[in-house]
């Protein structure tokens, strides 16, 4: 019986640190305030390249908008504008692991 209370011991610690391990694990996020210059609306998405996946948009409103949650590494940003305008190409951006970002898109 002792024997069987070390083990349930055991793989009782085993677990609460794998549980304290895995609950420590965060990803940080940024809230990135977006400029379009010229100013022009449209829809803004940010797309994180790793690990690709879930995009983040926002729609400008006298060319500016904010998207909270977005993942720090490097993203792909594309702005469609407004009206059938031409697209602007896709860019590469750099958006820092937390806090407050500011980007600048080209409008056109």
């Amino acid at each position: 019986m002792p024997r069987l209370r070390v083990r349930f011991t055991a793989l009782s610690l085993a677990l609460t640190l794998l549980g304290a391990a895995v609950v420590g694990v965060a990803y940080a996020e940024a809230t990135v305030q977006v400029e379009v210059r010229p100013p022009v609306d449209g829809t803004v998405t940010i797309t994180p390249n790793t690990p690709p996946g879930r995009s983040f948009t926002c729609h400008t409103r006298g060319g500016t908008c904010t998207i909270a949650g977005v993942p720090g590494g490097l993203a792909t940003v594309r702005f469609v504008p407004d009206g059938g305008r031409a697209a602007p190409a896709p860019h590469t951006v750099m958006i820092a692991p937390s806090g407050t970002v500011r980007l600048t898109v080209p409008g056109g």
